[in-house]
């Protein structure tokens, strides 16, 4: 599914004149931001464009009811439009509101789903914002697509959860029943995949009428479909979408009536935000009586690795950091840090180091001037560390930069925010997971796979250094070493744990010297040129790397105490390489030359300095542990427990 973005935050685009409220019109809107269309689409081809409108009338759009705003085709439509594809509401109408509400001043989103005909052909495409059947002045926008004599595989045509009610077209809200949340067990749930946990919510009559748990006043509890898609979560539910019935027969006016319900984990892993809604009947909303339920399903833990035919040794004692003076430079014995660190065996429990976990910074990739970011959880947006506003589950906003005018601008539910410094977009309750929506980075082997998924927060960040809009990751280094793409789930266990305590080291390294991209705003990229870091979709197709990093935790390589540059690379030609050799400068004494029986015959991958991964795994599987991996590539080093 292509999603393209394109930049409309030219200076001065967004400061618009005030409309007073005697002058405008009761439903009147200014586009103010949007992907780009697509100019070519493959036959049968599925996109997504998003775009955004001011409200710069005097009346609340809602998503339903009377005073609904909508995207129509302005087509005139026979039977279908070329562009319809089954998430359209009807014929001509191609969208509704992410939001149900959107107030005079805030920004309105509307996400469309198109799919190109089974037709070469350029088409033009009209489209506008409707008040009911009255288009709202202003705001048509032309899609013109020229559609290929190709075929779209598969993996292009399914069409994705819209931001449309999965519910009859009939459902009305009532006017006779109101509802109020007071109790509820559990404000979000962190399962295994099929797993199982009980919820339990109670709601205040707080209408005119009584509920029942059978006809005539069916009072039943339903899970809005579009908020899961296709993934199913239910355990002996009556229906797909009927979730429970009151548990009690009768709840009067004043009295709280409970629903009790099972989620049951799916087999896919993610974060999703279930949404629900007491219906009376079966034909109408209750209002009052919707809540949303955060899920963070996590993949089952992975398969044993296989046991060798030869064990590994025991490993080595690593060292127990102590506080240390970093200032002296690696190799300056002036100061004999080695003197200030205690052996403690790598499973005793023992060690206390002073050190605490890092906040990695990581420059994910830089764009054209904006980011469009979502999740499928609560999230919030900080400006200086502070909340300023609370986001509801998969809302669409979009974070920019003027380079001229410098200022970050921030679009979403409510009115537009400017700042000199940037807005930071995390999730409200762990695991924070944040989705780039309009940053596309496919999988080599399956580009139907999008790692545009991340841990912890993200920002876009200008760096005058080289003129760059760059999205930034910041999270903890754990986290980060979970995301990392650099092995193959199957590799050996003690290798993927050196590789881990390599990783972490050279992370560390350049988050304390923070020289490399300090002019960038971060300390490492997430690329080759640093590690080559996917984020949480890597995590749960190569959960492997998680466990050596779990196992490993906090630990890194040293020399003489402090923390060291550890490269590494696929493999040598049987002999490493100087720093010198690659790099220039000064050599370090970590990083000598040294044959590397394994490598053998090969050719050398990368550039062949410190740790070769093909013979790192090699060595493990003939019985080494990981520090005696680390120790053979990085002369002189200890493995020291620094966190």
């Amino acid at each position: 599914m292509k999603k393209i973005i394109i930049t409309f935050f030219s200076v001065g685009l967004i400061f618009f004149s005030a409309v007073s409220p005697a002058s405008a019109a009761a439903f009147s809107a200014q586009k103010m931001i949007a992907s780009a269309p697509s100019e070519k689409l493959d036959q049968l081809e599925v996109y997504s464009y998003t775009i955004g409108f001011k409200n710069t009338g005097t009346e609340t759009w809602a998503n339903v009811g009377s005073k609904m705003v909508t995207i129509k085709t302005t087509e005139n439509v026979r039977k279908e439009h070329w562009l319809a594809s089954s998430s359209w509401v009807d014929k001509t109408t191609v969208t509704r509101a992410s939001t149900e509400t959107v107030k005079p001043g805030e920004v309105g989103f509307f996400t469309l789903i198109l799919q190109a005909p089974k037709k070469a052909k350029r088409f033009e495409n009209h489209f506008a914002l409707y008040s009911g059947q009255t288009k709202i002045k202003g705001t048509d926008f032309v899609m013109p697509v020229t559609v290929t004599s190709k075929i779209a595989a598969k993996t292009k045509q399914a069409i994705p959860a819209t931001p449309k009610l999965a519910v009859s077209k009939t459902m009305k809200i009532s006017t006779v029943a109101k509802a109020q949340l007071m109790i509820r067990s559990t404000t979000s749930l962190a399962l295994m995949a099929g797993n199982t946990e009980t919820v339990i919510v109670g709601f205040k009559n707080s209408g005119d009428r009584n509920w029942r748990n059978a006809a005539p006043s069916l009072v039943t509890l339903m899970l809005d479909q579009a908020s899961t898609g296709e993934v199913n979560f239910k355990d002996g539910w009556p229906s797909d979408s009927t979730v429970a019935t009151l548990d009690q027969e009768l709840i009067e006016a004043g009295q709280i009536g409970y629903f009790t319900f099972k989620i049951k984990a799916p087999a896919e892993a993610g974060s999703y935000s279930l949404k629900f809604q007491m219906v009376l009947n079966g034909d109408s909303f209750i209002p009052g009586g919707e809540f949303t339920l955060p899920v963070a399903i996590s993949a089952p833990p992975p398969e044993p690795i296989p046991i060798l035919a030869q064990r590994p040794s025991t490993p080595s004692n690593i060292v127990c950091a102590t506080a240390l003076d970093n200032s002296a430079a690696p190799g300056d014995t002036s100061t004999n840090n080695e003197e200030n660190q205690a052996q403690v065996g790598s499973e005793s429990g023992l060690c206390s180091p002073p050190h605490q976990e890092p906040i990695l910074r990581v420059g994910i990739a830089s764009v054209q001037g904006q980011l469009g970011v979502t999740s499928g959880q609560p999230f919030q947006v900080l400006k200086d560390g502070q909340i300023i506003l609370n986001v509801e589950p998969n809302i669409t906003v979009f974070l920019a930069f003027d380079p001229i005018a410098k200022q970050y601008t921030f679009v979403g539910p409510g009115p537009i925010l400017t700042s000199p410094t940037p807005f930071v977009v995390k999730g409200a309750t762990e695991p924070s997971l944040i989705t780039l929506i309009t940053y596309s980075l496919p999988v080599a082997y399956d580009t139907s796979l999008n790692d545009n998924i991340y841990r912890g927060s993200v920002l876009v960040q200008w760096s005058e250094n080289d003129g760059k809009l760059w999205i930034i990751n910041e999270l903890p280094m754990e986290q980060y070493l979970r995301g990392l793409a650099e092995s193959s789930n199957g590799a050996p266990m003690e290798y993927q744990k050196a590789l881990a305590i390599a990783a972490r080291t050279y992370a560390l390294y350049h988050y304390q010297t923070n020289f490399k991209h300090s002019k960038r705003n971060f300390h490492v990229v997430a690329t080759v040129s640093d590690q080559y870091y996917r984020g949480y979709n890597s995590e749960l197709r190569i959960p492997n790397i998680g466990l050596a990093a779990e196992t490993t935790k906090g630990q890194v390589v040293t020399y003489q105490g402090q923390v060291v540059v550890t490269p590494y690379s696929a493999s040598t030609d049987g002999t490493t390489r100087l720093w010198s050799e690659v790099w220039g400068g000064s050599d370090k004494p970590w990083l000598i030359k040294k044959v590397v029986p394994e490598d053998a015959g090969r050719r050398r991958f990368g550039h062949g300095v410190g740790l070769s991964q093909l013979a790192g795994q090699d060595q493990a599987k003939a019985g080494k542990n990981y520090v005696d991996i680390l120790k053979f590539f990085y002369e002189g080093t200890e493995v020291t427990q620094w966190y």
